[in-house]
C-alpha cells in the first residue's frame, strides 16, 4: 500500500515514518460518527501503539494512519470494506486476540465484513460474515460475550431494522471465526444507532453502549455480555430525537461520565456513572449552555489527563475546553478552519489532530496540527490525506499467486528468448533475457556531453531479469487503454477467465480527450505520452493478464542493459556519427516517433534503447543519487532510488525529438510539470501528459518473483496525483 508523505513538521504528527518519544496510555476505542463519516482508533498492527482509521459511509473506503511512534502517523492509501452505504462500523479483536480488525455493515444490503487492517503494507481482503437472523442489519458492535464457546475473540452485537413483525430487532453472535451462529434475540423500541463497547467502570469488561430512536425521543442503553446473557448496566431514556454522545473520565475516577448533546443544539448535558452499592447508575450531573450550536464533541485524552474539544456551527469553529466533569467547561483555544469544516479530531501527546472537509464537502480531506504555544495553539502542520479515489490494491496477493503459480524454472541459466501473446488477443511481444552481474554506472568526466547528475561513478550489481526486445507499442498499450475494445476481442479468441477477472480489476486510464498519437501513427508505433503511473499500472494489468510479473525498468537496470557489456560512450563505441544506424533521433527521425525494431540493436538484442521515444524506468530523478550511492563505498546491488513526489521520475535514453548527447547510455532526465502544460483538466489527468510526445516505456520481468507488499511497491511507485 502506498504511503502518503510529506515533509517532518516539530508537532510529531506526520504523513510518513518519522520518530517521536512521551508513550501515551491508549484510551479505550470510541466510534465517532459524522452524517458521512466514521472516526475511530484501535491497535491495527499490533504493535502497543493507536492507530487511526476514517470510514467513508457512502464509498464504504477507509483511510488508515499506522502510529510509528507517538503522534507519528502513516497513512496508508484508502481500502474497501467490501460494502457501500454504511451505517455501522466497529473496532475490536474479530480475527486475533493481538490485532483489532475493523468490521462494517449496511442495511441495503443486510451484510457485515470483517477486515484484517494488520498489514500496513498490504490491504486486506474483505470477509463477508454469513448474516441471516436478521434484515436490513445497521449497526454493529464489537463485544466480548461470556457463556459456552467463548473464545478470545470478540463477538459481534448487530441491531437491524426490517424485520417482521418487529422491524427492530438485536441479535448477538458467537465468533466461532465462520458462520457465526446466534446466541440471543430481543427486540428494540426503535432502531439501535452509535454502537460502542466501553468500560464503564475500571476493572470491568467492556459494556454495550447504543442508543435507541423512539418516538418520543432517544433512550441511551448499556448492557454487559460477560456472562453470555445481557445485563442492565444503565438505562437514559428521554434525551432528545437525533441526540448523540461521547464518553469521557474527566474526574478521574473509577467511573466515566455519559456527555449527551444534540447537534444544532447549544446544550451539553454531562451525566457522571457512579458505583452505588455494585450497582451502576447515573448520578444527577448537569447542564451546560455552550453558547453557539453544538456539531460533535470529543474527548482528547492525553498524558496529562482530558480535554474537551467541542466542534460548533457546521465545523467552522471549533473550542478547546478544560472540564473536571462537574463544572462549566473552561475554553482554551478557538480554532477557525478557514474556508474548511472540521469534521473529527484526535489528542496527539503534545496537542491535537483536526480534520476537515471544503465547505459543503462530503469527506475529510485535510489535517491540521496544532500545539500549544504560550498559551496558544497556534497551527503548526496542514496537509492532505489519502485520497478515496478507487485503488486496485486489493488485487495484488492474487496477482501474485497466479504469477507464483506460472513461475518458470528460477535459474538464470535457464533464461533464453520468449514471445507471449496477451491472452484474449493476438498481440505478442518479445522478452530477453539479461544476464545478471556487475558495471560501473554513470559517465567518466571526460565523457563529451557529460551532465554533473551523471557522476560519480560507482559500481552496481545486477540481478538477471527479461527486458521487452522492444518499446511498448500502442497495439499492445490501446489493450489497457480501451478496456471495451479489449473485452470484444475475448469473444472470438481463446482467453484466460482467471487472468481475465484480475486484469479488470485493476485501475485503467480514462478516455483521451484528444487522439494520442498526434497523427504520428500506431500499428507496430511506440505507445507515448503516459504518465510514469500509467506505465506501472499497465504492467501490473499486463501481469494479471499473463501470469508473469512485468514492471518498469529500475535507473540502474535500464542502463545495464542498455550497456550490454560495454564502457563507451554508446554501446557502439565512441564515434556519435555511428548513432543513425541505431537510433531515430533529431538528425533522422522526420519530427515524429518511428516504428520500432527498423534500427540496429545492441550487443543483447534490444532496439531503440537509444532515440525513438524515451524512457520511464522506476526512480525519482535525483541529480545527487548517485553522489550517495558513491558514498557508500561498496558494490551496490539493485539500486532503486524510490519515488517520494510527483515530480521527477527519471527517463532513459533520448528520444525523436532530442539531439545526440541526450542519446547516450548514462545521459539522466527528469519529468516535469510542463509536460501537462496543455492539459485543460483541473486536477490535470494522472494517465497522460499532453505536452510529452516523445515519452514511452519498455517492460522487464525479474528473474525472482517479489512479495506481494514488493509488488504493490512496483506498481505504485510514483506519486499519481500532483
Amino acid at each position: 500500500m502506498r504511503l502518503h508523505l510529506a515533509l517532518r513538521v516539530a508537532t510529531g504528527f506526520f504523513l510518513t515514518t518519522a520518530a517521536s518519544q512521551v508513550i501515551v496510555a491508549a484510551p479505550p476505542v470510541f466510534i465517532y460518527e459524522t452524517p458521512k463519516e466514521f472516526f475511530g482508533s484501535g491497535d491495527f498492527d499490533g504493535d502497543g501503539k493507536t492507530d487511526l482509521v476514517i470510514v467513508d459511509k457512502d464509498t464504504g473506503r477507509y483511510r488508515i494512519g499506522y502510529q510509528t511512534a507517538p503522534g507519528t502517523y502513516n497513512w496508508v492509501d484508502n481500502r474497501p470494506s467490501g460494502i457501500k452505504g454504511l451505517s455501522g462500523f466497529t473496532i475490536g479483536k474479530l480475527l486475533s486476540p493481538k490485532t483489532d480488525a475493523v468490521a462494517f455493515t449496511s442495511p441495503d444490503a443486510n451484510q457485515i465484513t470483517v477486515v484484517d487492517a494488520a498489514n500496513p503494507s498490504a490491504t486486506g481482503k474483505p470477509l463477508d460474515i454469513p448474516f441471516t437472523a436478521a434484515l436490513g442489519a445497521n449497526t454493529i458492535v464489537a463485544i466480548n460475550v461470556g457463556g459456552q464457546g467463548k473464545t478470545d475473540r470478540a463477538d459481534l452485537y448487530v441491531g437491524s431494522i426490517a424485520n417482521s413483525p418487529d422491524p427492530n430487532l438485536a441479535t448477538v453472535h458467537r465468533n466461532d471465526g465462520a458462520q457465526f451462529p446466534k446466541l440471543s434475540e430481543a427486540i428494540l423500541a426503535g432502531p439501535a444507532v452509535h454502537g460502542n463497547h466501553f468500560p464503564l467502570k475500571t476493572g470491568l469488561p467492556d459494556a454495550l453502549c447504543i442508543l435507541i430512536n423512539g418516538e418520543k425521543g432517544d433512550t441511551f442503553q448499556a448492557q454487559n455480555y460477560s456472562t453470555g446473557i445481557a445485563t442492565w448496566l444503565l438505562n437514559l431514556p428521554g434525551l432528545p430525537a437525533g441526540s448523540d454522545y461521547a464518553i469521557g473520565n474527566f474526574r478521574g475516577g473509577a467511573t466515566p461520565e455519559l456527555l449527551f448533546y444534540k447537534p444544532g443544539q447549544n446544550s451539553l448535558t454531562v451525566k457522571p456513572v457512579e458505583d452505588a452499592g455494585g450497582k451502576l447508575q447515573f448520578a444527577k450531573g448537569d447542564s451546560f449552555d455552550l453558547g453557539q450550536p453544538i456539531r460533535r464533541v470529543i474527548v482528547l485524552t492525553q498524558s496529562a489527563g482530558q480535554k474537551l474539544l467541542v466542534l460548533f456551527g457546521e465545523g467552522e469553529t471549533a473550542g478547546l475546553f478544560n472540564f473536571d466533569g462537574q463544572k462549566a467547561p473552561a475554553s482554551i483555544a478557538t480554532f477557525n478552519a478557514t474556508n474548511d469544516q472540521f469534521t473529527c479530531a484526535f489528542a496527539l501527546p503534545d496537542g491535537l489532530v483536526m480534520f476537515s472537509q471544503p465547505a459543503g464537502g462530503k469527506f475529510s480531506v485535510r489535517y491540521h496540527v496544532f500545539k500549544p504555544e504560550g498559551g496558544n495553539y497556534p497551527r503548526t502542520a496542514f496537509g492532505t490525506l489519502p485520497t478515496l479515489e478507487e485503488n486496485d490494491n486489493i488485487t495484488i496477493p492474487d496477482i501474485q499467486s497466479r504469477i507464483l503459480a506460472k513461475a518458470p524454472t528460477a535459474e538464470e541459466r535457464a533464461m533464453t528468448v520468449y514471445t507471449n501473446e496477451i491472452p484474449g488477443t493476438h498481440v505478442a511481444y518479445v522478452m530477453v533475457p539479461i544476464p545478471g552481474g556487475e558495471f560501473v554506472m554513470g559517465s567518466p568526466d571526460s565523457e563529451p556531453n557529460r551532465k554533473p547528475d551523471e557522476g560519480p561513478q560507482h559500481k552496481v550489481k545486477i540481478s538477471p531479469f527479461w527486458m521487452g526486445r522492444c518499446e511498448v507499442t500502442w497495439n499492445e498499450y490501446e489493450l489497457f487503454m480501451y478496456p471495451d475494445e479489449e473485452h470484444r476481442t475475448r469473444m472470438t479468441i481463446a482467453t484466460d477467465a482467471a487472468g481475465d477477472k484480475l486484469a479488470d480489476a485493476v485501475s485503467h486510464p480514462s478516455k483521451p480527450y484528444v487522439e494520442m498519437s498526434f497523427g504520428m501513427g500506431k500499428d507496430g508505433f511506440p505507445a507515448i505520452s503516459m504518465t510514469q503511473h500509467a506505465a506501472n499500472k499497465y504492467c501490473q494489468w499486463l501481469s494479471a493478464k499473463t501470469g508473469r510479473f512485468y514492471r518498469l525498468p529500475t535507473e540502474a537496470e535500464w542502463e545495464y542493459a542498455c550497456r550490454a557489456g560495454t564502457t563507451t560512450t554508446f554501446f557502439f563505441g565512441e564515434d556519435a556519427s555511428q548513432l543513425p544506424q541505431y537510433a531515430w533521433f533529431e538528425q533522422n527521425s522526420d519530427f515524429k516517433y518511428q516504428k520500432v525494431a527498423k534500427k540496429k540493436p545492441n550487443p543483447w538484442g534490444l532496439y531503440d534503447m537509444y532515440g525513438n521515444v524515451t524512457e520511464w524506468v522506476l526512480d525519482q530523478y535525483d541529480p545527487d543519487y548517485y553522489k550517495r550511492c558513491a558514498a557508500q563505498g561498496n558494490l551496490i546491488a539493485d539500486p532503486w532510488n524510490k519515488a517520494t513526489q510527483p515530480y521527477p521520475h527519471s527517463v532513459r535514453g533520448g528520444s525523436w525529438d532530442d539531439e545526440a548527447s541526450r542519446c547516450r547510455s548514462a545521459a539522466r532526465r527528469g519529468s516535469e510539470r510542463a509536460w501537462k502544460m496543455q492539459d485543460p483538466q483541473l486536477p490535470k489527468s494522472k494517465w497522460y501528459f499532453s505536452d510529452a510526445q516523445w515519452v514511452g516505456f519498455r517492460i522487464v520481468q525479474p528473474l525472482k518473483v517479489p512479495s506481494a507488499e514488493e509488488l504493490q511497491k512496483f506498481w505504485s511507485s510514483g506519486v499519481e496525483r500532483e
